[in-house]
Protein backbone atom coordinates (compact mmCIF):
# COMPACT_ATOMS: atom_id res chain seq x y z
CA UNK A 1 0.00 0.00 0.00
CA UNK A 2 1.38 3.97 -0.78
CA UNK A 3 0.72 6.90 -0.01
CA UNK A 4 0.01 9.32 -3.52
CA UNK A 5 1.03 12.44 -4.17
CA UNK A 6 0.91 14.48 -7.78
CA UNK A 7 2.25 12.53 -10.61
CA UNK A 8 4.79 14.27 -13.41
CA UNK A 9 4.01 14.53 -16.97
CA UNK A 10 5.49 10.98 -18.74
CA UNK A 11 8.29 12.99 -20.24
CA UNK A 12 9.34 14.49 -16.56
CA UNK A 13 9.14 11.04 -15.81
CA UNK A 14 11.23 9.89 -18.17
CA UNK A 15 13.19 12.27 -17.50
CA UNK A 16 13.74 11.48 -14.06
CA UNK A 17 14.17 7.80 -14.42
CA UNK A 18 16.87 8.75 -16.84
CA UNK A 19 18.98 11.00 -13.91
CA UNK A 20 18.39 8.66 -11.18
CA UNK A 21 18.70 5.05 -12.77
CA UNK A 22 20.00 5.58 -16.03
CA UNK A 23 17.19 4.89 -18.00
CA UNK A 24 17.94 4.76 -22.09
CA UNK A 25 15.05 6.64 -23.30
CA UNK A 26 13.72 4.96 -26.91
CA UNK A 27 10.32 6.87 -28.45
CA UNK A 28 8.81 3.79 -29.30
CA UNK A 29 8.44 3.01 -25.56
CA UNK A 30 6.87 6.74 -24.89
CA UNK A 31 3.26 5.03 -24.88
CA UNK A 32 4.40 2.52 -22.17
CA UNK A 33 5.72 5.20 -20.08
CA UNK A 34 2.40 7.35 -20.86
CA UNK A 35 0.49 3.91 -19.96
CA UNK A 36 2.28 3.36 -17.19
CA UNK A 37 1.60 7.35 -15.66
CA UNK A 38 -1.88 6.68 -16.38
CA UNK A 39 -2.74 4.10 -14.57
CA UNK A 40 -0.65 5.47 -11.28
CA UNK A 41 -3.30 8.38 -11.67
CA UNK A 42 -5.10 6.38 -9.80
CA UNK A 43 -3.64 4.35 -7.66
CA UNK A 44 0.10 3.28 -6.91
CA UNK A 45 1.53 0.51 -9.43
CA UNK A 46 1.12 -3.12 -8.35
CA UNK A 47 2.62 -5.97 -10.48
CA UNK A 48 -0.40 -7.62 -11.38
CA UNK A 49 -1.41 -3.52 -13.23
CA UNK A 50 2.41 -3.57 -14.03
CA UNK A 51 2.06 -6.65 -16.08
CA UNK A 52 -0.69 -6.01 -17.87
CA UNK A 53 0.33 -2.59 -19.61
CA UNK A 54 3.91 -4.25 -20.41
CA UNK A 55 2.23 -7.02 -21.66
CA UNK A 56 -0.12 -4.64 -24.10
CA UNK A 57 3.05 -2.47 -25.53
CA UNK A 58 5.02 -5.35 -26.04
CA UNK A 59 2.76 -6.63 -28.02
CA UNK A 60 1.86 -4.16 -29.88
CA UNK A 61 5.71 -3.72 -30.55
CA UNK A 62 6.34 -7.07 -31.61
CA UNK A 63 3.83 -7.18 -34.43
CA UNK A 64 5.64 -4.14 -35.39
CA UNK A 65 9.18 -5.86 -35.40
CA UNK A 66 7.45 -9.15 -36.77
CA UNK A 67 6.14 -7.26 -40.00
CA UNK A 68 9.83 -5.12 -40.68
CA UNK A 69 12.44 -8.20 -41.79
CA UNK A 70 15.06 -5.84 -43.53
CA UNK A 71 15.04 -3.85 -40.12
CA UNK A 72 18.58 -4.16 -38.30
CA UNK A 73 18.20 -6.49 -35.64
CA UNK A 74 15.24 -7.82 -36.62
CA UNK A 75 15.31 -11.17 -35.00
CA UNK A 76 17.34 -10.17 -32.27
CA UNK A 77 14.59 -7.81 -31.61
CA UNK A 78 11.88 -10.38 -32.23
CA UNK A 79 13.10 -13.07 -29.87
CA UNK A 80 13.68 -10.80 -26.88
CA UNK A 81 10.42 -9.41 -27.27
CA UNK A 82 9.15 -12.92 -27.50
CA UNK A 83 10.83 -13.75 -24.26
CA UNK A 84 9.33 -11.00 -22.67
CA UNK A 85 5.94 -12.00 -23.71
CA UNK A 86 6.60 -15.74 -22.46
CA UNK A 87 7.85 -13.84 -19.18
CA UNK A 88 4.51 -11.31 -18.89
CA UNK A 89 1.64 -14.88 -19.28
CA UNK A 90 2.97 -15.65 -16.54
CA UNK A 91 -0.03 -16.17 -13.90
CA UNK A 92 1.26 -14.15 -10.81
CA UNK A 93 4.46 -11.84 -10.53
CA UNK A 94 6.38 -10.01 -8.20
CA UNK A 95 8.93 -7.04 -8.11
CA UNK A 96 11.29 -9.03 -8.29
CA UNK A 97 10.86 -11.56 -10.73
CA UNK A 98 10.35 -8.40 -12.94
CA UNK A 99 13.78 -7.04 -11.59
CA UNK A 100 15.15 -10.16 -12.43
CA UNK A 101 13.70 -10.68 -16.38
CA UNK A 102 14.46 -6.83 -17.01
CA UNK A 103 18.06 -7.13 -15.76
CA UNK A 104 18.47 -10.05 -18.31
CA UNK A 105 16.55 -8.05 -20.86
CA UNK A 106 18.95 -4.74 -20.24
CA UNK A 107 22.29 -6.52 -20.00
CA UNK A 108 22.32 -9.77 -22.04
CA UNK A 109 25.63 -8.84 -23.60
CA UNK A 110 27.26 -5.31 -25.21
CA UNK A 111 25.52 -5.23 -28.43
CA UNK A 112 21.76 -5.49 -27.08
CA UNK A 113 19.56 -3.61 -29.07
CA UNK A 114 18.49 -0.04 -27.36
CA UNK A 115 15.09 -1.02 -27.57
CA UNK A 116 15.45 -3.66 -25.07
CA UNK A 117 17.40 -2.33 -23.07
CA UNK A 118 15.23 0.34 -22.39
CA UNK A 119 12.13 -2.10 -21.81
CA UNK A 120 14.44 -4.42 -19.82
CA UNK A 121 14.93 -1.08 -17.71
CA UNK A 122 11.34 -0.42 -17.32
CA UNK A 123 10.68 -3.69 -16.27
CA UNK A 124 12.87 -3.63 -13.63
CA UNK A 125 11.40 -0.19 -12.27
CA UNK A 126 8.16 -0.77 -11.10
CA UNK A 127 8.52 0.48 -7.34
CA UNK A 128 11.33 2.79 -8.50
CA UNK A 129 8.13 4.78 -10.35
CA UNK A 130 5.95 4.41 -7.46
CA UNK A 131 8.81 6.06 -5.60
CA UNK A 132 9.06 8.78 -8.43
CA UNK A 133 5.61 9.27 -8.35
CA UNK A 134 5.27 10.15 -4.89
CA UNK A 135 3.84 7.20 -3.25
CA UNK A 136 4.96 6.05 0.20
CA UNK A 137 5.06 2.32 1.46
CA UNK A 138 3.48 1.87 4.61
CA UNK A 139 5.41 -0.57 7.28
CA UNK A 140 6.30 -4.06 6.08
CA UNK A 141 4.27 -6.88 7.27
CA UNK A 142 5.26 -8.93 9.94
CA UNK A 143 4.04 -11.07 12.34
CA UNK A 144 4.25 -11.03 16.07
CA UNK A 145 6.64 -14.51 16.70
CA UNK A 146 4.20 -15.62 19.11
CA UNK A 147 0.87 -14.55 17.67
CA UNK A 148 -1.12 -13.56 14.25
CA UNK A 149 -0.91 -9.88 14.81
CA UNK A 150 1.34 -7.97 12.49
CA UNK A 151 4.05 -5.41 13.99
CA UNK A 152 4.56 -2.64 12.07
CA UNK A 153 7.36 -1.35 14.15
CA UNK A 154 10.67 -3.04 14.07
CA UNK A 155 10.11 -5.24 17.32
CA UNK A 156 9.72 -9.20 17.26
CA UNK A 157 6.41 -9.20 19.58
CA UNK A 158 3.09 -7.17 18.92
CA UNK A 159 2.36 -5.06 22.01
CA UNK A 160 0.31 -7.81 24.32
CA UNK A 161 3.33 -9.96 23.80
CA UNK A 162 6.34 -7.63 24.77
CA UNK A 163 8.73 -9.05 27.80
CA UNK A 164 6.14 -7.64 31.11
CA UNK A 165 8.78 -5.39 32.24
CA UNK A 166 5.79 -3.25 33.74
CA UNK A 167 3.30 -0.67 33.02
CA UNK A 168 1.01 -1.49 30.05
CA UNK A 169 3.19 -4.96 29.15
CA UNK A 170 2.67 -5.84 32.79
CA UNK A 171 -1.00 -5.44 33.01
CA UNK A 172 -1.66 -7.12 30.39
CA UNK A 173 0.05 -10.05 31.54
CA UNK A 174 -2.37 -11.19 33.65
CA UNK A 175 -5.14 -12.22 30.78
CA UNK A 176 -5.60 -15.70 29.06
CA UNK A 177 -3.73 -14.17 25.79
CA UNK A 178 -0.24 -12.85 27.89
CA UNK A 179 3.20 -13.51 27.39
CA UNK A 180 3.96 -15.68 29.56
CA UNK A 181 1.07 -17.90 28.15
CA UNK A 182 2.22 -17.64 24.79
CA UNK A 183 5.73 -18.28 25.47
CA UNK A 184 4.79 -21.75 26.70
CA UNK A 185 2.33 -22.07 23.74
CA UNK A 186 5.36 -21.54 21.36
CA UNK A 187 6.47 -24.97 20.55
CA UNK A 188 2.34 -26.00 19.52
CA UNK A 189 1.82 -23.03 18.09
CA UNK A 190 4.90 -23.43 15.60
CA UNK A 191 4.01 -26.92 15.14
CA UNK A 192 0.45 -26.41 14.15
CA UNK A 193 1.24 -23.64 11.92
CA UNK A 194 3.54 -26.05 9.92
CA UNK A 195 0.66 -28.47 9.63
CA UNK A 196 -1.62 -26.18 8.49
CA UNK A 197 0.69 -24.57 6.15
CA UNK A 198 1.17 -27.89 4.73
CA UNK A 199 -2.25 -28.45 4.26
CA UNK A 200 -2.78 -25.52 2.39
CA UNK A 201 -0.53 -26.61 0.15
CA UNK A 202 -1.57 -30.21 -0.23
CA UNK A 203 -5.31 -28.37 -0.69
CA UNK A 204 -4.48 -25.67 -2.48
CA UNK A 205 -6.77 -23.73 -0.16
CA UNK A 206 -4.59 -19.96 -1.63
CA UNK A 207 -6.74 -20.84 -4.70
CA UNK A 208 -9.75 -21.72 -2.89
CA UNK A 209 -9.25 -18.14 -0.72
CA UNK A 210 -8.89 -16.72 -4.20
CA UNK A 211 -12.11 -17.62 -5.10
CA UNK A 212 -14.10 -17.57 -2.14
CA UNK A 213 -13.19 -13.74 -1.99
CA UNK A 214 -14.12 -13.38 -5.53
CA UNK A 215 -17.25 -15.15 -5.20
CA UNK A 216 -18.05 -13.67 -2.14
CA UNK A 217 -17.85 -16.78 -0.15
CA UNK A 218 -15.65 -16.39 2.62
CA UNK A 219 -17.99 -17.61 5.30
CA UNK A 220 -18.26 -20.88 4.19
CA UNK A 221 -14.83 -20.84 3.23
CA UNK A 222 -13.89 -20.00 7.04
CA UNK A 223 -16.55 -21.83 8.76
CA UNK A 224 -14.89 -25.21 6.68
CA UNK A 225 -11.07 -23.75 6.57
CA UNK A 226 -11.06 -21.68 9.63
CA UNK A 227 -13.47 -22.54 12.10
CA UNK A 228 -11.99 -21.66 15.16
CA UNK A 229 -11.01 -18.18 14.10
CA UNK A 230 -14.48 -17.71 12.86
CA UNK A 231 -15.97 -18.11 15.83
CA UNK A 232 -13.61 -15.97 17.65
CA UNK A 233 -14.09 -13.12 14.81
CA UNK A 234 -18.10 -13.73 15.61
CA UNK A 235 -17.73 -13.32 19.19
CA UNK A 236 -16.15 -10.11 18.71
CA UNK A 237 -18.01 -8.42 16.35
CA UNK A 238 -21.18 -10.88 15.91
CA UNK A 239 -22.81 -12.36 12.32
CA UNK A 240 -21.52 -10.61 9.25
CA UNK A 241 -22.72 -10.25 5.75
CA UNK A 242 -20.52 -12.12 3.35
CA UNK A 243 -20.28 -8.55 1.45
CA UNK A 244 -18.87 -6.77 4.80
CA UNK A 245 -16.86 -9.68 6.34
CA UNK A 246 -13.03 -9.32 5.24
CA UNK A 247 -12.58 -5.83 6.78
CA UNK A 248 -14.64 -6.68 9.62
CA UNK A 249 -12.21 -10.25 10.01
CA UNK A 250 -8.98 -8.01 9.77
CA UNK A 251 -10.31 -5.45 12.59
CA UNK A 252 -11.19 -8.01 14.71
CA UNK A 253 -7.77 -10.42 14.28
CA UNK A 254 -5.32 -7.37 13.93
CA UNK A 255 -6.61 -5.69 17.29
CA UNK A 256 -3.81 -3.35 19.22
CA UNK A 257 -6.65 -1.43 21.50
CA UNK A 258 -3.41 0.16 23.03
CA UNK A 259 -2.15 1.51 19.94
CA UNK A 260 -3.54 6.05 19.69
CA UNK A 261 -2.98 8.95 17.88
CA UNK A 262 -0.27 8.44 15.07
CA UNK A 263 0.21 4.88 15.68
CA UNK A 264 -3.60 4.19 15.38
CA UNK A 265 -3.95 5.66 11.92
CA UNK A 266 -1.28 3.63 11.16
CA UNK A 267 -2.72 0.53 11.82
CA UNK A 268 -5.81 1.88 9.82
CA UNK A 269 -4.46 2.58 6.71
CA UNK A 270 -2.42 -0.75 7.32
CA UNK A 271 -5.60 -2.47 7.28
CA UNK A 272 -6.84 -0.28 4.35
CA UNK A 273 -4.08 -2.23 2.31
CA UNK A 274 -4.81 -5.44 3.85
CA UNK A 275 -7.65 -6.00 1.23
CA UNK A 276 -5.86 -5.83 -1.26
CA UNK A 277 -3.14 -8.42 0.36
CA UNK A 278 -4.85 -11.81 -0.17
CA UNK A 279 -1.95 -13.62 0.65
CA UNK A 280 -1.45 -11.63 3.63
CA UNK A 281 -5.03 -12.09 4.98
CA UNK A 282 -4.44 -16.10 4.35
CA UNK A 283 -1.03 -15.63 6.44
CA UNK A 284 -3.29 -13.98 8.80
CA UNK A 285 -6.03 -16.37 9.41
CA UNK A 286 -3.39 -19.10 9.38
CA UNK A 287 -1.83 -18.17 12.34
CA UNK A 288 -4.60 -17.44 13.98
CA UNK A 289 -6.00 -20.89 13.20
CA UNK A 290 -3.06 -21.86 14.42
CA UNK A 291 -2.58 -20.49 17.73
CA UNK A 292 -6.12 -21.38 18.75
CA UNK A 293 -5.89 -24.80 18.21
CA UNK A 294 -2.34 -25.35 20.24
CA UNK A 295 -3.88 -23.09 22.93
CA UNK A 296 -7.51 -25.54 23.04
CA UNK A 297 -4.87 -28.03 22.94
CA UNK A 298 -2.98 -26.69 26.27
CA UNK A 299 -6.14 -25.67 27.74
CA UNK A 300 -7.33 -29.10 27.16
CA UNK A 301 -4.69 -30.39 29.38
CA UNK A 302 -4.95 -28.17 32.62
CA UNK A 303 -5.57 -29.43 36.45
CA UNK A 304 -8.54 -32.42 35.92
CA UNK A 305 -8.36 -32.53 32.00
CA UNK A 306 -4.71 -33.13 31.77
CA UNK A 307 -4.00 -37.28 30.95
CA UNK A 308 -3.60 -39.08 34.16
CA UNK A 309 -4.86 -36.47 36.43
CA UNK A 310 -7.65 -37.79 39.39
CA UNK A 311 -7.22 -40.35 41.59
CA UNK A 312 -6.66 -43.71 40.16
CA UNK A 313 -9.87 -46.08 38.98
CA UNK A 314 -10.66 -48.61 41.61
CA UNK A 315 -11.40 -51.86 40.26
Amino acid sequence: MYVKHHPPPADELEIILGVKHGYLRVPIWRPLVADILQQATVEALKPIVFKRVLKRHVSQVLERMVRCPSLTDQQRLVDGLSSALVFLNRQELSWGAFGEMGHSLSFPGRTSPDLLVSLGQLMGAGQAINEILGYKKTPVRRFCSMCWRFVLSGKKHCRAHQVPIGGASEKLSHGPDNYWFCRKLLPQFTEHVRRLSNQARKEKLRSWWKEAIEDAQVIPWLERHRPLTWQLVVRRVGRLEDAAVLPALIQALDDHDLEVGVLREQRSAFHRSLLDDRKAVFDLLLRAEAWLRAAAERRGNWGGSRVGAGRPARF
